[in-house]
């Protein structure tokens, strides 16, 4: 059903388009683009998710500032089956239980473009980007007392360099692909453990442990994008 609002929002980009004024189809000096982004098929935290945001400005037919804003959000759930000797000793029983875990991630990721060439519809350029992420994670078992929680922040950041290209297919609609080279940091803390004893009392304390995790390479990100210029 995504898929079909993007492909239909792009049909009525390309109609409004050619219904509009003459002009070149690359943006122009302070053009700015609010653009729906889809990106399918890419990891890492600080790539837009799956449907995402991304404002720029050009401040010359060449050089544009851009804002990513990034927002996920995941569910899981794991359920573990025992089995267990029957209580009137024929065969055995199996009991299940409920491990649910919740997390949920901002980032925000401002950086820089330059484009260059002199083709009509084609536009290849090179940039940077520097950005933050932040968020928690909850980890919730769904089984009788005594269960324990555990709610953990989030924090990273990611500097990456990239060489990519435009392709207008008319005003306002264009398909592009990015190669980057990057460097990212991630760390889930501590966080908190909230214990449920059976006598219903509640004990906190700090979480078991803490995950670090860095990693630097080439990524390659095809996307399709939809821009409108103001």
């Amino acid at each position: 059903m995504k898929k079909f609002i993007f492909i239909a929002a792009a049909a009525l980009a390309c109609a409004i388009s050619a219904n509009a004024q003459e002009k070149q189809y690359k943006p122009e000096a302070m053009d700015f683009s609010l653009e729906m982004n889809y990106t399918p098929g890419t990891t890492g935290r600080f790539v837009l998710p799956e449907y995402g945001v991304k404002g720029r400005l050009f401040i010359s037919d060449r050089f544009a500032v851009k804002l990513n804003l990034g927002f996920t959000t995941n569910s899981d759930k794991t359920v573990s089956y025992t089995q267990q000797a029957s209580s009137t000793g024929n065969g055995t029983t199996e009991t299940s239980s409920e491990t649910k875990e919740t997390s949920t991630l901002f980032s925000i990721m401002p950086g820089v473009e330059y484009h260059f060439g002199n083709f009509n519809r084609v536009s290849p350029y090179v940039g940077a980007a520097i950005g933050i992420m932040a968020g928690s994670s909850n980890t919730i078992p769904d089984q009788q007392a005594p269960k324990t929680s555990i709610k953990r922040p989030a924090f990273g950041f990611g500097i990456q360099a990239s060489a990519g290209v435009d392709v207008y297919i008319c005003q306002g609609l264009y398909a592009g692909v990015e190669l980057g080279l990057g460097y990212s940091y991630a760390k889930d803390g501590r966080g908190e453990t909230t214990t449920i004893n059976n006598d219903q009392s509640v004990t906190k304390a700090d979480g078991p442990e803490e995950n670090m995790s860095g990693s630097f390479g080439f990524s390659a990100i095809p996307s399709l994008r939809i821009g409108w210029f103001f």
